[in-house]
């Protein structure tokens, strides 16, 4: 009787962990400098705004190199409201993610969807769009 338990349990705790497959590792790491953000409306790649503030620019790419990930590759899900490029001193384009204007829950709950690679960032931090 108390191995069937210990089997059970066992089978039990593989399937939860199995459930969890979903959270990825962030292999995010942008260490190439970010002078600026281009921040593009999703549908029509209309400029809305470019974001030079330093400051902001670094506490954003520290939130997003560390943040927890899940993988959105099995889900319907709205697309961004903005495309944001980040680029380098030459004006460069390093990275691309999209950015929603409120926070959505695909696994994880955030504001910034890597549409390409299928990774939603548990970031909540807001820009200044306007």
């Amino acid at each position: 009787m108390k191995k069937s338990f210990w089997f059970f349990t066992f089978l039990l705790s593989i399937s939860l962990i199995g459930c969890h497959s979903n959270y990825l590792s962030n292999n995010l790491n942008l260490t190439e400098g970010i002078f600026s953000i281009e921040v593009y409306e999703w549908d029509n790649d209309t400029l809305v705004n470019t974001i030079k503030d330093n400051e902001l620019i670094d506490g954003l790419v520290k939130k997003l190199n560390s943040a927890k990930t899940y993988s959105t590759a099995d889900m319907d899900y709205p697309l961004p409201d903005y495309e944001l490029i980040f680029k380098n001193n030459k004006q460069e384009d390093i990275f691309s993610i999209g950015y929603y204007n409120e926070v959505v829950n695909l696994g994880v709950k955030g504001r910034y969807l890597d549409v390409r690679e299928d990774i939603m960032y548990q970031v909540e931090f807001q820009l200044p769009i306007y």
